[in-house]
């Protein structure tokens, strides 16, 4: 005999609907036992003329002169309910445990020469070991062994299911002991097969460990080996030949590359002096390369305090262009207006650039001196659709 005693299957969450259902069981047993020992022969399952409600109440009867009954069964539903419970959460498994009761039931009454009524919850519980299987295959189960020896052992919870659903086939066919092994038959395969349906479809959260991941990790090892086994080699590779071998790299493409490379090498050693002088000639080779942003910032400001206006604005003219949601844009155009009407005298491209500082600066210094340069350029170069000045 083997007797389930726990699995390492560890628990989220108490599972208390499947704590529910046993003590649902155990009253209802204490109840038809001890009080109305006739209960069951309203509420069994009969299959030469079931009711509709017998499909659900069998399922929360047990032999009222068999504690072993009721034992065995609530033994299997606290070892293997609670992980499916924790998984399914609380409706989701009342509903599944009913479901699973229900289509025992059912294949029971349907298969011919079944005459005897039925109770117990044992096919509600196939149901729940059938999902078991499919939500916890790698897990295992330490169960009591004892024939001639007693000892505890542990084995695959897959290995444990397939046993008992085996042993219910073969005990169907051969064995005429009470047991409804239908029932036991129907619960294994609904709760197999829904249980994998609802992974396929995802109304229960899926893990690498359960039945459907190994099937399909299974399924991907069974293409490789007939990939291997058609000629395909892993491990081999094309050989170049003239007409596979790749087009040559363009030479400007790898000069622009190579000097942007040497900008950020430069850049990164704080070596501005260098990353400038191979800024410019980056943009002889290639006008308009753009670096990262505070790269290019960096180096736009160093040409401006080495006095090389030209190519400081137009470092800063590519920022502008290129990074318009800059946090400080409001800096980076006031230094341009300066540029332009101090040192360049491109008084219109000044004033283009000051004005719209001024709608975003905050600093009073930095306000006074947009409105000051402002002013200076309109004094000396006034805007050409301005009016003409009168002398009194």
């Amino acid at each position: 005999m083997i007797i389930p005693l726990r699995t390492d299957s560890p628990l989220r969450h108490t599972p208390y609907m499947n704590w529910a259902i046993i003590l649902a069981n155990v009253l209802i047993y204490i109840y038809a036992r001890f009080f109305n020992p006739s209960l069951f022969l309203h509420y069994e399952l009969n299959p030469r003329s079931p009711e509709v409600f017998q499909f659900i109440t069998y399922a929360f009867l047990h032999d009222p002169n068999s504690v072993w009954h009721i034992a065995g069964n609530m033994l299997f539903l606290y070892i293997f309910g609670n992980n499916v419970n924790d998984r399914m959460g609380n409706a989701g498994y009342l509903g599944y445990y009913l479901a699973g009761g229900v289509f025992a039931g059912i294949l029971y009454v349907a298969v011919p020469n079944q005459v005897a009524p039925v109770i117990g919850a044992s096919g509600a519980i196939a149901a729940i070991t059938g999902a078991y299987l499919v939500l916890f295959p790698r897990s295992h189960v330490t169960v009591l062994f004892f024939l001639y020896i007693i000892g505890q052992y542990e084995i695959l919870g897959l290995w444990f299911v397939v046993m008992f659903f085996a042993f219910d086939v073969w005990s169907n066919f051969t064995q005429s002991d009470g047991v409804a092994h239908v029932a036991h038959i129907g619960g294994t395969l609904f709760g197999l097969t829904v249980c994998l349906l609802l992974l396929w479809i995802r109304l229960l959260p899926r893990d690498q460990f359960d039945l459907l991941a190994i099937i399909q990790r299974w399924n991907k090892r069974r293409q490789y080996r007939e990939l291997v086994t058609s000629g395909y080699d892993p491990f081999n590779y094309t050989p170049v030949t003239a007409s596979n071998r790749p087009a040559p790299p363009d030479p400007r493409t790898v000069r622009i590359a190579e000097l942007r490379g040497e900008i950020a090498d430069a850049q990164a050693i704080h070596d501005l002096d260098t990353a400038a002088r191979l800024y410019l000639k980056l943009q002889q080779f290639a006008p308009g390369q753009v670096l990262a942003r505070q790269t290019q910032l960096d180096i736009a400001n160093h040409l401006a305090q080495a006095q090389l206006f030209q190519n400081a604005a137009d470092a800063y003219e590519l920022f502008l262009a290129t990074y318009p949601k800059y946090e400080q844009i409001e800096q980076v155009e006031l230094m341009l207006g300066l540029i332009y009407a101090r040192y360049l005298h491109r008084y219109d491209r000044a004033r283009h650039y000051l004005t719209r500082a001024l709608r975003s600066l905050h600093g009073p210094k930095e306000i006074a001196l947009a409105t000051s340069e402002l002013e200076h350029l309109a004094a000396i170069a006034p805007p050409v659709d301005a009016p003409p000045q009168t002398k009194p």
